[in-house]
C-alpha cells in the first residue's frame, strides 16, 4: 500500500509540471485575445494585438476580397467565431478577427467594403 502510495505520488510530481505549462500557456492565449481590439470604421479596420508589446495593423477596406468564418465546437458553445478576411495587402494578406461575438459582422465589413470601392473608384479584375 505504502509503495503505491509513493508511486502515485511520483507520478503525480511529474504530470504535476506539463499541467502547470499547459494551463500558463492557455491562460497567455485567453489574454492574449481579450486584449486584441478591433476597430472598424468606414474605410479602414485597425486590429491593435499584444499583452506587453502590441502591433497595429491597419488595413483599407477596399483590399478585402474573401472572407472565412470558423468555428469549432467549443467556439459554437460560447458563442464565438474566427473571422478571417483575404486581402490584396502585400504586408497582411491574411487578416484573422479571433474571438469576436457570433453576428452577422462580415455583412456589415461586405456593405463597407462595397462603398470605399466606391468611393476609391476601384474595380476588381480577377
Amino acid at each position: 500500500m505504502t509503495v503505491a502510495l509513493l508511486v502515485g505520488a511520483f507520478w503525480l510530481n511529474i504530470l504535476c509540471l506539463p499541467a502547470i505549462v499547459v494551463l500558463a500557456m492557455a491562460f497567455y492565449r485567453f489574454f492574449y485575445i481579450r486584449n486584441t481590439v478591433y476597430i472598424l470604421s468606414e474605410e479602414t479596420l485597425k486590429v491593435r494585438t499584444g499583452m506587453f508589446n502590441y502591433t497595429l495593423i491597419t488595413l483599407e477596406l477596399y483590399r478585402v476580397k474573401d472572407y472565412i468564418i470558423k468555428q469549432n465546437i467549443v467556439m459554437r458553445l460560447l458563442k464565438i467565431m474566427t473571422l478571417t478576411l483575404i486581402t490584396t495587402d502585400k504586408q497582411d494578406v491574411v487578416v484573422a478577427l479571433t474571438g469576436i461575438r457570433q453576428s452577422n459582422i462580415n455583412d456589415t465589413i461586405r456593405e463597407l467594403v462595397q462603398r470605399a470601392r466606391a468611393k476609391s473608384k476601384i474595380i476588381e479584375i480577377n
